[in-house]
């Protein structure tokens, strides 16, 4: 027997159910909807408030501004004069950079996220009547690394957890094994995400998510050994925004600069 809709779902999709709701209507609407997981039924809202989506929208308007603004005066000067002391190995220089990146970094990451999960998902949802809003949880609550991934980006995590996690389980591999086939996968897709646009294959982005698996052990460790909550919330945040994101930044601007043979202005001209 195929799935049905919920008693509050409109009449034309109640009736839906497995092969019946396979048309190209609803595969459009799919490719649409911002979920990666296909069910029979999306849950849906009765009508598209305008004027919440005005808000929605004068936002989105708002943080790309700033997002536009952080990048142009803080993190691509500092990325530019990174370029020679990347080149001649020069330490104290590198780690300056990365220091000076990190702040921006971050700021400008918060106002991707913001834009992306909070404002751009909820408009897509609003003017499709997509009922099922959970795009992020409390991420930056997170105790380990391994809830931060849980937490962070949830139609790709339910994506994962779907059509790799749980299939691995039932394949007859061990949590460990399906948790480290996940991170392999999700490294593919990310390094995928910077390498086509890049034009290049540079594994950082891969070796980056790999590096996740033994932060995630690390940080449930401190968890369960001091039983402190903070100590890996602040190992996750060093990580990813005072480490993680300017070093990737630098990696990948130094690589895409070389391929390109493109000239860097001396350091010191771009301010």
């Amino acid at each position: 027997p195929g799935e049905r809709g919920s008693p509050d779902t409109p009449a034309e999709w109640a009736l839906l159910r497995y092969p019946e709701n396979l048309t190209l209507g609803n595969l459009l609407y799919f490719l649409a909807a911002p979920t990666l997981a296909y069910q029979v039924n999306f849950p849906r809202t009765p009508h598209v408030r305008m004027r919440w989506l005005a808000r929605r929208l004068l936002e989105l308007v708002f943080v790309l501004t700033a997002l536009g603004l952080i990048v142009q005066q803080y993190i691509e000067p500092a990325v530019i004069n990174s370029i020679r002391p990347l080149q001649k190995m020069d330490w104290p220089r590198l780690i300056e950079r990365v220091l000076k990146l990190a702040l921006p970094s971050m700021y400008a990451w918060l106002c991707i996220f913001y834009c992306l999960f909070h404002v751009w998902l909820n408009i897509l949802a609003e003017l499709l009547r997509f009922g099922d809003r959970e795009f992020y949880k409390d991420w930056w609550n997170a105790a380990t690394v391994g809830d931060y991934w849980r937490l962070w980006n949830m139609p790709v995590h339910k994506w994962l957890l779907r059509h790799v996690y749980y299939p691995g389980i039932r394949y007859g591999m061990s949590k460990w094994s399906a948790m480290v086939l996940t991170f392999f996968v999700s490294a593919v897709f990310h390094e995928l995400v910077l390498g086509v646009p890049l034009h290049m294959v540079r594994f950082w982005a891969f070796s980056g998510m790999m590096l996740q698996i033994p932060l995630v052990v690390a940080t449930e460790y401190i968890r369960k050994r001091l039983a402190r909550d903070e100590l890996g919330n602040y190992v996750f945040w060093i990580t990813f925004c005072v480490v993680g994101q300017p070093v990737s930044v630098l990696m990948y601007f130094h690589d895409y600069v070389t391929m390109q043979r493109i000239e860097v202005p001396p350091m010191g001209t771009v301010t």
